[in-house]
């Protein structure tokens, strides 16, 4: 079908997919079937496995919920590595070295596991994935992933956005939010990209069983990362520069020359 217009001078770029447009628009975009549903099986049984050892490790749920930390898993890439996964899927690559540009990194990996019954969760509160910052930019800075790992719908408390947020710089009124909040739906498998600056707020999940998922936010590299990640064995290149491995600050200047001079001999740091 042909879109008619008239006096339209700034046609959309050629070569934009419509998930980028939807996201420069919108601020947000759902990218359907990224993950197969044997990982995201697996990713289900390693987030689960993950909660029970932080929260334990932490001295308990009541301990966690003092600092709004209950039901959240830290940096699961760090202790499972199947979460490495989400960085190497293409779908999501594409979009955020398109956006971001090839040098973007991780700035932190969360699960986020929304509890049943109508239970409450820190993360249903409306916020941006660059909290505290009443700002705009004429492109992204930081892009914001949600692994959808159990199916996002009303009843699970699906991620809610508000769009266009993204270009504005602070948070409209509790009117404007009951009018124009959007709740998309997205199954198992699914990848939500969002730019880190759109406001977004966990639903309700009014079910019987825990919504689960992972979120993967990535950055420019003058940002700074919420927990310093640490390499693999055998880890590739482009998985190094993805974890913010070759951004990390020196522990002085001999030791950031002897990093630089061994970049520029195709060496190891």
């Amino acid at each position: 079908m042909t879109i008619k217009t008239y006096g339209v001078t700034s046609p959309t770029a050629d070569g934009a997919t419509l998930a980028q447009e939807e996201l420069a628009r919108n601020g947000f975009a759902v990218l359907r079937g990224a993950l197969s549903l044997s990982v995201v099986a697996a990713m289900r049984e390693a987030l689960d496995r993950l909660l029970t050892v932080q929260t334990a490790r932490f001295g308990g749920e009541e301990r966690l919920s003092e600092i709004g930390d209950a039901w959240l898993v830290r940096a699961p890439l760090q202790e499972e590595p199947i979460f490495l996964e989400l960085l190497r899927l293409p779908a999501l690559d594409v979009i955020v070295e398109a956006t971001l540009g090839p040098a973007a990194l991780v700035m932190q990996q969360n699960g986020i596991i929304l509890p049943p019954m109508a239970a409450t969760h820190h993360q249903q509160s409306w916020h941006r994935d660059l909290p505290y910052q009443e700002f705009t930019s004429s492109k992204p800075i930081a892009l914001g992933s949600l692994a959808v790992l159990d199916s996002f719908t009303a009843d699970s408390g699906g991620t809610r956005f508000l769009p266009g947020s993204h270009r504005h710089e602070s948070f409209p009124s509790e009117d404007y939010v009951a009018r124009w909040a959007y709740q998309p739906e997205a199954a198992a498998g699914d990848v939500v990209v969002f730019d880190a600056m759109v406001f977004h707020a966990g639903g309700v999940n009014s079910g019987q069983f825990p919504r689960r998922a992972v979120n993967t936010l990535f950055g420019i590299p003058l940002l700074a990362q919420q927990v310093a990640l640490t390499a693999k064995p055998d880890m590739d290149p482009k998985m190094r520069r993805r974890l913010g491995l070759d951004y990390q600050p020196a522990a002085g200047a001999d030791a950031w020359r002897a990093a630089r001079h061994a970049r520029l001999h195709g060496k190891k740091p």
